[in-house]
Formats: structure tokens, sequence, C-alpha cells
């Protein structure tokens, strides 16, 4: 999270499968502009037939600078809520840790306290499983969804930044990080976990979802920074898109991003900055091979690359107090075209990226643009994935880099399983 202002078969079965993906998409979008069937707030339809149940878990960490958002969220998620929505919300703040349950009271929404942890880790894959399983075990379900509220800086490591004071991994509690394995370990093997989406900053990384493969099944995450208030806004009118289970999950999860990408739209100045992507991690073995097949990388004998000048990336090198200021987040697609190898494998590569990335939106700049005094950027190119690409400059995060699922699936072996 950026609060800078006041701021993933082949052939035939996959090219169908994505194609109709994209017809339920466009159809459940133009039905509901019709006739508003989505649900947004709590409707009248919700209140005398409670949807299908999709237990949602809001996970704040906020044991750091952002410790200040956790009432204001925290009456947005009340005003969204209504009976027949199952609501559970985590938030781990400088005066310790509680897990509740939103239910209904005389007086409206409240959250009901069902375990107080007081002080402890929230950036840990240890607090993060134990709270997974707590609500599996009290609420068992079909199917979970999982909206992970903290900083973030995409598979970086802990110090990936090189700047301990602003690197944030998945989730930072004071001086502690969590890694991206121990995210998706966090995970309790068998849960049910229909989507996470990450409302943190620089999340839809090729190498976060291909990770998260076999362990949920859709992502909803930035390509860059989440620029503050985030989601927050829509949190009023929209949580039964993410609570309902008695519609198809992509179609949800689309419409929630194109709500808040419409939202973004009405803002002005660098308010307006955002970028948003529906990612189907089930796809992302196919893309990771197709990736691997098509390109060449610009890879010297060391392995390290070096990306030619202007290539689209969504991150603002030099913002954060990193040194050196060089970008660590590119965008995929463009990627693969400037190092294209072989121009016959570029048709598979479209279509395995059409594949993962269902929806995908973004602004024209972020945070100024070009030349902004925010060290933002223009954004020309936005696939929906962004990834890592090793240089000179960083060593230690190459070394660390070559032990990821995405490295060794793109440029070892080709012969990494995944779990699915």
């Amino acid at each position: 999270m950026n609060d800078t202002t006041t701021y993933r078969t082949t052939g035939l079965r996959r090219c169908l499968r994505a194609a109709a993906a994209a017809l339920r998409l466009a159809a459940a979008v133009a039905f509901a502009a019709l006739f508003g069937v989505l649900p947004a707030g709590c409707t009248k339809e919700l209140t005398e037939t409670p949807p299908s149940r999709r237990p949602l878990v809001v996970y704040m960490a906020l044991d750091n600078d952002l410790r200040g958002e956790f009432s204001s969220r925290l009456a947005a998620l009340r005003a969204g809520w209504c009976p027949g929505m199952e609501l559970w919300v985590y938030a781990d703040t400088p005066s310790g840790a509680t897990l509740g349950r939103m239910e209904s009271t005389s007086g409206g929404a409240e959250l009901r306290t069902v375990e107080s942890y007081g002080a402890e880790n929230s950036a840990s894959g240890a607090t993060l499983e134990r709270v997974l399983r707590t609500v599996w075990e009290r609420s068992p379900a079909t199917g979970y969804g999982l909206l992970f509220f903290s900083h973030a800086t995409g598979w970086l490591p802990e110090g990936g930044l090189q700047a301990p004071l602003v690197s944030r991994s998945i989730g930072l509690d004071q001086g502690s990080e969590m890694s991206l394995d121990a995210f998706v370990s966090a995970i309790p093997s068998g849960m049910p976990l229909d989507y996470v989406i990450f409302e943190a900053c620089l999340m839809a990384g090729a190498e976060v979802a291909l990770a998260l493969a076999g362990h949920t099944d859709w992502v909803l995450a930035s390509s860059a920074e989440v620029v503050e208030p985030g989601f927050r806004p829509l949190y009023a009118e929209n949580l039964a898109l993410l609570t309902d289970g008695g519609r198809p999950v992509e179609e949800q999860l689309a419409a929630f991003g194109q709500r808040y990408m419409a939202h973004v739209r009405t803002l002005s100045g660098t308010g307006c900055s955002a970028t948003l992507s529906l990612i189907r991690t089930s796809s992302m073995p196919a893309l990771a091979e197709a990736v691997r097949r098509v390109t060449r990388g610009f890879a010297d004998e060391e392995g390290r690359d070096t990306p030619p000048a202007g290539l689209q990336h969504f991150d603002r090198p030099g913002a954060y107090g990193d040194r050196p200021a060089a970008a660590r987040f590119y965008d995929l697609e463009a990627y693969v075209e400037a190092c294209l190898a072989d121009p016959d494998a570029e048709a598979a590569f479209r279509g395995a990226l059409a594949d993962a990335v269902v929806w995908r939106d973004a602004t024209e700049r972020f945070l100024g643009g070009d030349g902004s005094p925010y060290k933002g950027f223009d954004i020309g190119r936005h696939s929906g994935l962004t990834l890592y690409v090793p240089r000179g400059e960083f060593p230690a995060l190459n070394e660390t880099y070559r032990r990821t699922a995405w490295w060794r699936a793109t440029r070892g072996s080709g012969t990494e399983t995944f779990r699915l």
C-alpha cells in the first residue's frame, strides 16, 4: 500500500476456455448495466434471500504507518455488511491483534471479537495460517475469499529494495516482513480458497501468481502501487461481490475491479492512478512454459539482463529511498516482445497470457506520469502481469530470484512441476 500522497491443456482447449471466460464476463457486465443484478451493498434481494455463503477474511497487517487506517476501514466494512454475508476481520495494530466476525445487533452491524492475541507479528506466515485455519474450522464452507491489506513489494525478499526502512515484501510489522514463500505456505492445505485480493502494492507479479497456483484459483492485484485510500471507498456498496458464493467468482471479481477503476477515474490529479488485473492461477504454469519457449532474454554469461531503455515498468525507482535507483517490476508482455526469440511461438504466448489474465485495466499515467515530482510514469503498456529482470546492479536479489518457481520454470530446465 502506498501512502506517499494524502496515496496468471494448451491449444484448442485453452483458447475455448479463455473465450468462454471472456464471454461470461462481457455478458455479466452488460446484464448488470441493464438490469442491476450484480449485488451492491445490502439490497432488498440480499436481505430477503441471503446469498450462498463465501466467507471473506479481511486480513489487515497494520502494525506500521498504516495504523490510522483501521477505524475508517472498519467503518466502511460495517456499512457494506448485511445479513447473509459472512465477514471475518483480523487486524493487528500497535495496541494488539484481534480476529472478529461481523454480526447484526440492535445498533446495526458490529464486529464481535472471536479471538484476542495481544501483541504479535502479523507479517508472519504462522499468524496468517492460524487466522485462516480458525475461520475454516469455525465456519465450514465450500469456498473462501481473502482480502490482504498492508504494505507489500511483490515477490521481493525481506530487504529486497536494499533499503530496509522501506522494503515491505508481503506485509510489514515493525521491522518484520513476510516472504512470498511464507505467504503461500500459510494457506492451509485443502482449504478451498477461491481468491486472494491484494490491497497492497506491486502484487500482480508473474512470480506471485505462479507461486499461488494450486493454493488459490484467482488473484486480483495491482502491477503498480495501490494509491490511498485503495479499495476502501468500494466496501460500503460492493461487499456482496466478494461474499456471494452463488455466482461465478471471476465475474464478481471483475465487476469489483471495474467499479474500482471507474471510481479512480472520477478522481483528479495524482489520485487518478491505478492498475488492476484478475489472474487465473491455474493458467500460470502454461504461461511460464510459453515464456520459456518464446524468449531468449538479454542475458549475459552470468544470467544478468540489460532491459532496453523505455521498457514499461510499474515501480518508481528512487522514490522509496532505494539504491541503486533501477526498476524491478517490468511489464511481462512488453518484456517478451523485446526479447522475442521464436516468432512462431508468439501466438502460443499470447493465447497463454489471455488465458491467465482474464481482465485488466489501468489509468493512462501513474502519480502524474513521466517527469512528475513523485517519480511517476506514463502507462503505455499494461498486460496485467509484471516480472523482475535480473540485472547487474542487484547481485543478491538475482541470487534470490534464481530460487523462485518462476525462474526455474522460465530459465531452468522446464521440468518444474506444480500442484494444481
